[in-house]
């Protein structure tokens, strides 16, 4: 038994799949397979029960799991030590993101923290809510950040970081004789783009926070990016749910028209896997977030 079968035997009991596992770590399948024979025959014990679809942890797997986990966990302490500890800060951190989150509010508490740890490199993942969740288990992304917290998972640890208040937008071109709808019936007949892209079930929430699923919008276009929609909406293509930090100037200026609508917002959230040690230049990073939160709240 040695430090690789138990990495390996830690990935295929994650994936529950030895494909998937080999790929995750680069290996063939078959020297996957291998490894975990060699590691069970060195225990005399059972660790996997096999098919042909599925791989299941045997009780004597599940144990050797935990274990496995807590000898990692030691691992990343000593890393996290001579890494974060340091005056010269992390040497790298990986942060699973979405788009509006990456492009508005991480640009400032990126530059803010490199002032201090200029040596810091940094990537930048844009995941799903499950893709994020995944990754941060696998030890893929550091830490993630998130529009909502619905992520439900013992293995993760929640923190509320701020939110930003939304409206209903759209240009003076889009609308009726260029006159804002006197009712929230009329607005929710306009063209819409929203987010629902990532929402294939219309009974769930949409991204953006609009209630879809009791006042149902005439959405036309589908849009993957903020920007595309606050693009839509300058260009009286169609009405957004925007949050109000992005088109603060041209609804000042009266370039655009704030709708009547429902109170909606945007939540974000900071999600770490439960008892992972992080470097502690990441609770500097965290406090500059949350300032850049605060400023856009507006």
């Amino acid at each position: 038994m040695d430090l690789y079968q138990l990495r390996y035997f830690l990935e295929v009991a994650r994936e529950k799949s030895f494909t998937r596992a080999a790929r995750n770590l680069y290996l063939s399948t078959p020297a996957m397979s291998k490894s975990i024979g060699l590691l069970e025959a060195s225990l005399k014990r059972k660790l996997l029960a096999r098919s042909r679809r599925h791989v299941e942890l045997t009780s004597e797997g599940e144990y050797l799991k935990a274990k496995v986990q807590e000898i990692y966990d030691i691992i990343e302490n000593v890393r996290m030590d001579f890494e974060g500890h340091g005056r010269g800060g992390p040497a790298m951190l990986r942060i699973g993101s979405r788009e509006m989150i990456s492009n508005y509010l991480l640009s400032p508490a990126l530059l803010a923290f490199r002032k201090v740890y200029p040596q810091t490199r940094f990537g930048i993942h844009e995941l799903e809510p499950r893709q994020m969740s995944g990754a941060i288990k696998k030890d893929l992304i550091d830490f993630g950040l998130y529009y909502f917290a619905d992520i439900s998972d013992p293995a993760l640890e929640i923190e509320f970081l701020g939110g930003m208040s939304s409206h209903i937008y759209a240009a003076k071109s889009l609308l009726p004789k260029g006159k804002s709808p006197k009712t929230f019936e009329e607005v929710l007949r306009l063209p819409f783009i929203a987010p629902r892209y990532f929402q294939a079930d219309p009974t769930q929430q949409s991204l953006d926070g609009f209630p879809d699923q009791k006042c149902p919008r005439n959405i036309q276009y589908e849009g993957e990016f903020l920007e595309t929609h606050r693009r839509y909406v300058l260009d009286g293509i169609a009405a957004a749910v925007l949050p109000d930090f992005v088109v603060r100037q041209e609804w000042q200026k009266g370039e655009v028209v704030r709708l009547k609508g429902p109170k909606l917002g945007r939540q974000i959230y900071f999600f770490k896997r439960r008892n992972r040690p992080l470097p502690q230049a990441v609770d500097s990073f965290i406090k500059i977030l949350k300032r850049s939160i605060r400023e856009l709240a507006w």
